[in-house]
């Protein structure tokens, strides 16, 4: 009997594993304490992510959809819909097995590296180059933007690999365009949009320029009456899959209750306030974002756009050295809108609004924000930069090809891994993204385990009060151990209830202020009716951290709060008191 020959491996199966390899690199050393660290900045989005993913998990293990939550803003509650809803689901069997931290830690590291490898299936789709297309890996999947969406913490923006996956489909469509193809088009286009509403509308742009380009400038090589009927079929899956997730985001955003909301009044001030798009960060070669909103509103927040000169230069050879342009012409037209829509409303230059006589200078963002719904809840359109990094790594990748064609595999491939290592040291040092990207602490003091053992109910409050908000999300990250309520919202300003009682207003003045004793007239009797009033409302326990305070005012909440309400139950080695309603 002959022997059988052994099959090669594919070309993508070694994509895959560089972009595993890469995901580690970028996140490193979360893969060493993947339970014990959270990827993003401790004073990001991260803490409200991970606190979804547990959220949605336990409602789902507890047969109740997550739609409505008394977690959170207590003693209200209110009606939610967690942005990462679908990746927080996939995440709920490793969440069930070994808890929130590696759940969240997975999603965000699987985000990074299927980003890397659906740039390069695209790419090596166009190119036709399996060497050449990782150079795409690097521009695309560790893009400085993707970067610095992981430092923000915010799980579903680092998940940028439906994307170009979809467009991957949507070339095997227009290809062949049979029944099989339009469903695996309308299905990879529905992950894109539900994983991320934004790359999911990216993704129909996208589609919309792609086909546009083929009936415009080869209009002779489609079958487009079967085209088209089959194209509409892939659009009909696609809404199937999509619409009952729309429905449920769109009430949620619109209820009375809503804990999230994205009001005309909101998206428009942070539009022309907090979420600027400046044209020269895409180009500066710097450490300081613009806008600098550490410098502006003492966030940690970033906005990174930088794109990358490495790419650019690649980009320029294939535009400058080759002729077929033909080959990568709807991806220069795709990187373009993008980069325009990425601009927003109102062009924005060296930190501050293009003016002239007067006025700020629209741009074509403005009347599709005032037109259409989808566009009126954009209040983030310097991400649509995805759809440039994207457009600028598969023309790279054929100015790089053409670069190499007479190179020997061997010299091909050196010559691609000295370029994506150039690219992520440029990464690093020319753009303000971290790389690797920090991580926080994510163990939980045991005071809170204690908590949850405790069998009387009752909510939680953690002290200090007046802490960034994004800072203070650690603690809806402290009630994935204890269960109990709290009164924060996710990314919301203090709480009504506790600017209210007189106790808490007090606490909130005493974090406020700069003198190194307490003042000589407290209302007392006010204090005492406060702090009666946070028991009757429901409240168990309050929480000193006092690794928050200055020394002067710990002494001085610990005196206040010890009176109220006694001795604390004291957990040096955690820097926590605990004191019991």
């Amino acid at each position: 009997m002959p022997k059988l020959k052994p099959q090669p491996t594919p070309p993508a199966a070694y994509a895959a594993f560089a972009a595993l390899a890469l995901c580690v690199v970028v996140t490193w050393p979360l893969v060493l304490y993947p339970n014990d660290l959270l990827l993003g900045h401790p004073g990001n989005d991260n803490w409200n992510h991970v606190w979804g993913y547990w959220w949605v998990a336990e409602s789902v293990s507890a047969g109740v959809w997550p739609q409505w939550t008394n977690l959170l803003s207590f003693p209200d509650g209110g009606t939610l819909y967690f942005i990462d809803t679908v990746q927080a689901l996939m995440a709920t069997p490793v969440h069930m097995l070994v808890g929130p931290a590696m759940a969240y830690n997975l999603i965000v590291m699987f985000g990074f590296a299927l980003a890397a490898w659906g740039a390069w299936l695209l790419v090596y789709r166009v190119t036709g180059d399996p060497i050449c297309s990782g150079i795409a890996m690097v521009i695309y999947g560790a893009s400085p933007h993707l970067l610095g969406q992981a430092y923000n913490g915010i799980s579903e923006t680092v998940c940028a690999g439906w994307l170009p996956i979809a467009l991957w489909c949507l070339l095997n469509f227009l290809d062949r365009p049979n029944w099989r193809r339009a469903v695996a088009l309308g299905s990879a286009m529905a992950i894109t949009m539900v994983t991320s509403w934004y790359y999911g509308l990216f993704a129909v742009i996208a589609t919309s320029v792609i086909v546009g380009w083929r009936a415009l400038r080869q209009p002779w090589i489609q079958p487009w009456i079967r085209s088209l009927v089959r194209l509409t079929g892939a659009t009909v899956t696609g809404l199937l899959m999509v619409s009952p997730l729309l429905v449920l985001f769109r009430s949620s955003l619109d209820a009375d209750d809503a804990l999230v909301t994205r009001d005309p009044e909101f998206v428009q001030a942070s539009l022309l306030y907090h979420n600027i798009t400046d044209v020269i960060a895409f180009f500066e070669p710097t450490k300081v974002p613009s806008p600098d909103l550490l410098t502006l509103y003492g966030e940690q927040l970033v906005i990174v756009i930088y794109i990358g000169w490495i790419g650019l230069i690649l980009l320029g050879y294939a535009l400058l050295a080759t002729r077929r342009h033909r080959e990568f012409g709807p991806w220069v037209w795709l990187g373009i809108f993008f980069f325009i829509f990425s601009l927003g409303p109102y062009l924005n230059m060296f930190g501050g609004m293009v003016e002239v006589d007067g006025r700020r200078i629209p741009l074509p963002f403005l009347p599709l924000f005032d037109a259409l719904p989808l566009f009126s809840r954009i209040s983030h359109p310097f991400r649509f930069v995805v759809g440039v990094s994207l457009a600028v790594s598969l023309v790279a990748a054929h100015g790089l090809r053409h670069m190499t064609r007479n190179a020997r595999p061997a010299t091909k491939l050196g010559i691609v891994a000295a370029l994506c290592v150039g690219a992520l040291v440029e990464f690093r040092y020319a753009s303000p993204a971290t790389l690797p990207v920090p991580v926080s602490d994510a163990v939980i003091p045991k005071a809170y385990t204690e908590m949850a053992n405790d069998p009387e109910p009752g909510a939680v409050l953690d002290l200090p009060m007046a802490v960034p908000n994004l800072e203070r999300a650690v603690y809806v990250w402290y009630q994935t151990e204890h269960g109990r309520p709290v009164p924060w919202g996710l990314n919301d300003p203090m709480p009504e209830t506790l600017l209210k009682n007189r106790l808490t207003a007090t606490l909130i003045r005493f974090e406020a202020h700069r003198s190194d004793s307490m003042p000589p007239g407290l209302p007392e009797l006010d204090l005492v009716v406060g702090s009666r009033a946070l028991a009757r409302q429901g409240y168990r326990y309050i929480v000193l951290h006092e690794q928050l305070y200055p020394q002067f005012k710990l002494r001085q909440v610990e005196a206040l709060l010890t009176g109220l309400f006694g001795a604390p139950r004291r957990h040096p080695s955690d820097g926590i008191q605990v004191y019991t309603l």
